[in-house]
């Protein structure tokens, strides 16, 4: 009984607008298009294979500073051979150009609340690689803390 009422509901709405009717895209698979108050809607995202869906929903980044690149002229004084790629000043200096990317960001985007945790953790970070570098060598610190423009924190007194 159940079948024979869908077979008569679906005989009715053939001859209706509510019809689906089958459809192929420009890449060959079939989808079905549906019409809703007289203008039909595509159904193509169902239809489409998952890998095309996820790459379809890609964001692509306005502005590639996020991860600043360690072939630039203005990274180059920071490093202390020619294939340094970890040193302390160079990972401070590739974190303050995150650090201002960011920041560039949330100037237009000021309730990116993800944005600001992910800024906090990068400020922790470079403080924490700046004490670092500090005890080190504080010649090389002077000339990184110098050569970003940052300030340099002042001594500050153990409560004991």
């Amino acid at each position: 009984p159940r079948m024979a009422m869908m077979m008569s509901t679906a005989a009715v709405c053939a001859h209706t607008l509510c019809a689906p009717r089958a459809s192929t895209t420009s890449s060959g698979a079939t989808g079905f298009k549906s019409v809703v108050r007289g203008t039909s809607v595509s159904l193509q995202v169902s239809a489409r294979p998952v890998a095309q869906r996820a790459l379809s929903m890609q964001v692509v980044a306005a502005n590639k500073m996020s991860r600043p690149n360690l072939t630039d002229e203005s990274m180059a004084q920071f490093k202390t051979s020619a294939n340094d790629s970890g040193s302390s000043s160079l990972q401070i200096a590739l974190l303050t150009k995150r650090i201002e990317s960011l920041t560039a960001h949330l100037i237009i985007n000021k309730k990116d609340y993800a944005c600001q945790r992910g800024l906090k953790m990068l400020l922790g970070q470079r403080s924490r690689l700046s004490k670092y570098l500090k005890k080190r060598d504080m010649e090389l610190y002077t000339k990184t803390v110098t050569g970003l423009g940052l300030r340099q924190k002042a001594e500050s007194k153990s409560k004991y």
